[in-house]
Parts: structure tokens; sequence; C-alpha cells
């Protein structure tokens, strides 16, 4: 039995990952390093809330933050986040694909679906 402590601290990290604009700034920084300014553009989205985002894919161990002189670079603290990344996409599109081909057999005419 996994224990309930682990168990929590996947539930805090799904619940992070569990957020358009946070998958889209880590998609973004799957590259490598990116400033702030970078991310708002990447995401069309405000500093201010790029930087909410930032703050709570943080506090989750997801990204890590440096300053330099006056630029604050993020990257991926843990280069597994982007394989996890990877797979759930591939789990999507097979989920995808196996209800495109449901739909498609429920409409073809005389099938018993």
């Amino acid at each position: 039995m996994i224990p309930d402590e682990l168990l929590d601290i996947q539930a805090n990290l799904c619940q992070a990952m569990g957020h358009r604009m946070r998958l889209k700034i880590v998609h973004g920084l799957r590259e490598g390093e990116k400033k702030v300014s970078t991310l708002v553009e990447l995401t069309g989205s405000s500093q201010g809330a790029v930087s909410r985002q930032l703050g709570v894919l943080r506090n989750a161990g997801i990204v890590v933050a440096e300053r330099r002189g006056t630029g604050v670079y993020y990257r991926i603290a843990n280069p597994k986040i982007i394989t996890v990344c990877d797979l759930m996409r591939e789990v999507l599109a097979e989920q995808i694909s196996r209800r495109s081909g449901i739909l498609d057999d429920s409409n073809i005419p005389g099938s018993n679906a």
C-alpha cells in the first residue's frame, strides 16, 4: 500500500498540473529555461497571471527560479516532468482515437453499435 503522505504529494503535483496556463508554461520550458517575459509571450497572458501560475508551479516543485540581474529565469525542476506530460498526452491521444472510432462506428448505417 502506498503511504498517504506520498499520495498527498502526488495529488498536490497533479493539482498543480491541472491548469491550462500552467501546462502551457511547462511546455514552454521543455526546451530550457526562459524569462518571465518570454513565458508571457508564449502564453498570451498578462505578466501578473503568469507570475501567479509560476508561483503555484514553484511551490509544487515543478519549476525552479533563478534571479540574474533584473531578470528571473525559470526551468523545469526535474526533466521527468516532461516525460510525464508526454505520457499523459499519449494516453489522451489513445482515448480520443478510441472515442472517435466509437463515434464513427455508431454513425455507420446498419452497424450494431
